[in-house]
């Protein structure tokens, strides 16, 4: 018989389950900072002193504040009727039922706040006032309002249709105190409880207000944006115009400039052909005039006339074998001047093998600021400390 009892809230609770099953709104809600409004319905099985278990109806009214998107805070009031049967009769009592009002403040921990289906535990601490009537064989006797503590506890899950809108279900258990059904045995009183119904939600949640305040960064730099363009667009057509003034300049005082440069390296030239460099085994010479850019292993066009002298001399003794040695000035690191160092006597080689000479013939070092010649502290002595050497080998 007790078994019966609990087929219509089974009933109900797989109902429940079968509407909410499909529905996949797709919308995602985060709770921080907004106040819900809701209105739940459904159904009690008070678990009492008496020994049968009959349905009751009850309604909740429930309002809360998200204070983060996992935990909310509010209080929820409503109505139960809670309704319990005995037998056979115990000193006269077959039916009794509560007209109770609960009111609790509970707390919610949200366990999804950004999906669709946002399931919650929930918990909490209140009163419930109620009046007791009991059926007898003399007839009914109503008593007289009374209260008991109400601790609420249970789970739950949300279903938003919108951003504004979820249709919520909840199942949970009351505890009461052993007073509400009239008889003390030594048992607490409660009841289970499972209802559905709808929450409202008011306000703006913290996510959308991080997403309004982008939006309104974006637009912001959107116009911003659009102003530099404009900006940007008269500025380089002046640019323009200038650029091209500027390069006519340019191309006027470089052609001039190219010229005198011609004519300097071919007095230049005419002056290094008539050098010789003589190699003999186990002397070391200095390649003057062979230079580089400042910082790099890049050949100076005016080296060119230097390393053909080298070439000539290399090529006039094809028995000799050259280390080739790099040096600079003590201007930056140690390790970084002996890398800058050995780079160059790899320019020069690359050049005298371009120009037909055996790499066989040819090896290469890079001593950097370690082996000078001069002193490092005038514009002239870092000049001469910056060479190359050939080594001829024995």
């Amino acid at each position: 018989m007790a078994t019966r009892s609990y087929l219509p809230l089974v009933q109900f609770i797989l109902l429940l389950s079968i509407i909410l099953t499909p529905l996949n709104s797709g919308f995602a809600q985060d709770t921080k900072e907004r106040w819900v409004f809701g209105i739940h319905g459904g159904g009690n099985l008070w678990i009492d002193d008496y020994n049968k278990r009959v349905f009751g109806e009850g309604g909740d009214l429930m309002v809360r504040y998200g204070f983060s998107r996992a935990f909310s805070l509010g209080l929820v009031t409503g109505y139960e009727g809670l309704k319990s049967k005995q037998d056979p009769a115990l000193g006269g009592v077959s039916y009794v039922k509560l007209q109770a009002i609960p009111a609790s403040v509970m707390g919610w921990i949200h366990f999804a706040p950004d999906k669709p289906f946002n399931p919650h535990l929930y918990f909490g601490m209140g009163a419930m006032m109620y009046k007791r009537t009991i059926h007898s064989n003399t007839g009914v006797a109503t008593g007289q309002t009374k209260s008991s503590f109400h601790v609420p506890v249970g789970v739950g899950l949300e279903a938003f249709t919108s951003d504004d809108f979820s249709i919520a279900l909840d199942v949970g258990y009351r505890l009461l105190d052993d007073h509400t059904d009239g008889r003390i045995a030594g048992k607490i009183d409660g009841y289970a409880t499972a209802k559905v119904g709808v929450n409202f939600y008011f306000g703006t949640s913290a996510a959308e207000k991080r997403r309004l305040a982008v939006a309104e960064l974006q637009h912001v730099k959107d116009s911003t944006d659009a102003e530099a363009r404009r900006m940007k667009a008269l500025v380089d057509a002046e640019s323009e115009r200038m650029k091209a003034q500027a390069e006519a300049e340019i191309k006027r005082i470089k052609d001039s400039t190219d010229a005198e440069a011609r004519r300097v390296a071919e007095l230049n030239a005419r002056r290094l052909a008539d050098t010789v460099l003589v190699l003999e085994k186990g002397k070391t010479v200095t390649l003057k005039g062979v230079n580089f850019e400042s910082g790099k292993a890049t050949l100076t066009w005016e080296s060119e006339a230097n390393l053909n002298a080298a070439f000539r001399a290399l090529n006039a003794n094809p028995d000799l074998n050259v280390l080739i040695v790099g040096h600079t000035d003590n201007v930056g690191s140690a390790a970084s001047n002996r890398r800058l160092s050995l780079r160059r006597s790899e320019a020069v080689k690359r050049w005298l093998v371009r120009s037909g000479i055996s790499a066989s013939r040819l090896t290469v070092a890079g001593k950097g600021s370690d082996e000078p010649i001069d002193d490092n502290f005038t514009p002239e002595g870092r000049a001469n400390n910056r060479r190359i050497e050939f080594r001829v080998l024995k």
